[in-house]
């Protein structure tokens, strides 16, 4: 684990704790539904929530 680390996709911003455990970067559910990104699997990219695609909405 380390100590908290930025992440920014798509021009999204969160902070979070990683673990690392190689080279590949793997992004997270959490990750993905703090900054409201959608997995477009076709097109192998993050892309923004279409309910708000100008900022990140966080509902718990």
């Amino acid at each position: 684990m380390t100590e908290p680390v930025i992440i920014v996709i798509e021009g999204r911003e969160t902070i979070e704790a990683t673990m690392v455990t190689g080279n590949q970067v793997l992004i997270g559910q959490t990750v993905l539904e703090t900054l409201d990104l959608r997995v477009d699997c076709k097109n192998q990219r993050q892309v923004p929530n279409p309910a708000h695609p100008d900022y990140p909405v966080l509902r718990v």
